[in-house]
């Protein structure tokens, strides 16, 4: 019996309001996009400061706790059952651990514990291809030594071009949505640079494409459902203010634009994250609440919903399937 390890790799968020556990967290972060931005180490240890203390007080006041990492544990949960149980069961034992780039247990010391494997899958759980999320791993993957001829880790990506999460996502948007007359749903990402401080392009994959590719693709699949009832589907973004110049339009401005159109009613749903956290609850909801539109709901990521583990389960049995073919 072959033993896998597949490994859920998210971004990871600070599960509690400590200062130290949010001040690693970002700085961590930061860390990680400093290999593709330029961000001076001590900017980096004063951003890290000054956000855990941040996090500190908002977290408290808000009593808020971010339920990403919890969440990711619950995919790995319900990803091993279903893998050990019902898609290839008796062939294969299967470990599904979750890990994260930016909180304990990172990714890298999972790597390094499940390295006796017969094969490392390392999925990552953004829906968007990049340097900071699937390039990541890749580089990870290419810096492992295999030894007695052992595989390197399999990196088990392409999420934004996949026809079936796209039928998970229309299926998901329209048993939560309301798509009442005159109402607007709005497709949200995690923005990217566009153009760096000096006004160049930034000089690193930043996943722009692929966000465009899956926005257009879900947006007109959407359009074309006949369960639709939404009068439009709008894209926009959640961006942070480093680096340079972000996606256009960012949030806080699709719903202005939609307000001073009339929309009453409006959908949210972050299409760009496998499961909610800080920035689709805290700072979504933050530029919601500026808003003039009358009415605002946001509709859960697609989280540990029984779909996502289904599509999960056979988008990694079908790369073990071609590993040992």
């Amino acid at each position: 019996m072959k033993r896998i390890a597949v490994i859920l790799v998210a971004h990871g968020e600070a599960e509690t309001e400590s200062f130290f556990e949010n001040f690693s967290m970002i700085r961590h972060t930061l860390a990680h996009a400093g290999e593709v931005m330029k961000l001076p180490r001590p900017l980096q240890f004063v951003a890290s400061l000054a956000g855990g203390i941040k996090n500190n007080v908002t977290f408290r006041a808000q009593q808020y706790r971010s339920p990403q990492n919890r969440i990711t544990r619950q995919q790995a949960s319900q990803l091993q059952e279903k893998l050990n149980s019902v898609v290839m069961p008796h062939q294969i034992n299967f470990e599904v651990y979750s890990a994260f780039h930016a909180t304990p247990p990172f990714v890298q010391d999972i790597v390094e514990q499940t390295s006796g494997q017969d094969l490392q899958l390392l999925v990552s759980l953004s829906p968007i291809d990049n340097q900071l999320t699937s390039g990541n791993l890749q580089r990870l993957s290419a810096r492992c030594s295999p030894i007695n001829n052992q595989r390197r880790p399999v990196v088990v990506h392409g999420f934004w071009k996949d026809a079936g999460l796209r039928k998970v996502y229309l299926d998901h948007v329209f048993s939560h949505g309301k798509t009442l007359n005159r109402s607007v749903l709005v497709l949200a990402f995690h923005g990217t640079l566009v153009k760096d401080t000096k006004g160049d392009a930034p000089m690193f994959h930043t996943g722009l494409k692929e966000m465009q590719e899956m926005g257009n693709a879900l947006r007109n699949a959407l359009l074309v459902d006949p369960r639709n009832g939404y009068d439009s589907i709008e894209i926009a973004y959640l961006n942070h203010d480093v680096g340079g110049t972000w996606t256009k339009p960012s949030l806080g401005e699709s719903l202005k634009a939609l307000s001073s159109k009339g929309a009453r009613d409006v959908d949210i749903f972050s299409c760009g994250y496998f499961s909610d956290g800080t920035e689709t609850i805290l700072y979504s909801r933050k530029e919601a609440a500026a808003s003039s539109v009358t009415s605002i709901r946001f509709l859960p990521c697609i989280n540990d919903s029984e779909a996502f583990a289904d599509f999960l389960a056979e988008k990694v049995a079908a790369v073990v399937t071609a590993e040992f073919r």
